[in-house]
This record gives structure tokens, sequence and C-alpha cells, in this order.
């Protein structure tokens, strides 16, 4: 086979090489990107579904408080138990993750202790041990949607304070 030939075959993988590598990174980096997407996706449908579940759950109380304060005229409640079965049968949605629950947390609050987010997250997910609580707070600083502006101390990234390192 002649040598020139083939240094020329060569050097033509070498650019498909090259180009392939490129390309390669591109859609690494593409798939990585959506991960990331899907994963905010899903933290903001947890989000949600503990909103949805908050006001269906405070809707069913209120109409309790209603019903008992209204007068016995026996047109009260024309349909005995609805609340109770809108309670029982909430509409279907996705479990709540470790993150959902955080981030709902410190929406409505300035900011939180380490404490008072553990307790809040064995509230909404008994089965969620604080190893999980401090795995997931670590992720969500690291990505940049919680600041340490205090050793022990967590808020919304983006409000007041410059975050302590983590």
């Amino acid at each position: 086979m002649n040598t020139a030939r083939l240094e020329g075959w060569a050097n033509e993988l070498k650019v498909l090489v090259a180009e392939d590598a490129a390309q390669e990174c591109e859609a690494a980096q593409r798939l990585d990107a959506a991960a990331r997407l899907m994963e905010a996706a899903q933290e903001d449908a947890d989000i949600a579904a503990d909103k949805a579940r908050s006001s269906r759950n405070a809707l069913a109380m209120v109409t309790e408080q209603i019903r008992r304060s209204l007068p016995d005229s026996g047109e009260a409640d024309a349909d005995p138990g609805a609340a109770e079965r809108q309670q029982e049968n909430p509409a279907p949605h996705a479990p709540s993750s470790v993150a959902g629950v955080i981030l709902s947390f410190l929406r409505n609050q300035s900011e939180a202790t380490y404490g008072e987010i553990t307790n809040q997250v064995r509230r909404m997910r008994p089965d969620v041990v604080a190893e999980n609580c401090a795995r997931d707070l670590g992720r969500l600083v690291n990505r940049g949607l919680l600041v340490r502006p205090r050793l022990g101390v967590y808020r919304l990234a983006g409000t007041q304070d410059e975050p302590m390192n983590s």
C-alpha cells in the first residue's frame, strides 16, 4: 500500500476524530443541561403539588368551619361528606422531593436554620432522615438556589446578604 495514501487517510481521520469529539462533548453538555432542567421542573411540580394540597386542605377546613357555624336548617350541607371525600381523594400528583419541601418552606421565610428546615421536612415527609436534608441542602447551595448567610442558616438565593463559603 502506498505510504502517502495511508498518511492522507490518517490526516482525514484525524479531522473526523476531532469533529466527532467536539460533537460528543456538545451532546454531553446538552444532556447535562436537559437533566438540570428536568430536575428543576420536577422540583417545580413538587412545589406546585404541595401548594395545591395545602390549598385543598385549607379550603376543606374553612368549609367545615363555615358549615359548623351555620344554623342547622337542613339546607346548610346539601351533600354531607363532600369535604371529607375531597380531602380523602385529592388530585393525583408527583411525590414531594426533599428539595421541593425545602424550597417551598424557604419561599415563606426570610431565612431558616438547619433545625427548622429538618423539622419542616420531617413534618411533610416523615420517611426522610436528617442526612437526606443535609445532602439536599448542600446540593441546593451548590446549584445556586440557596445561600448560607451564616453557619447553619439558609435562605433562597438572591435575597439579602452575601453567601458564606460552603
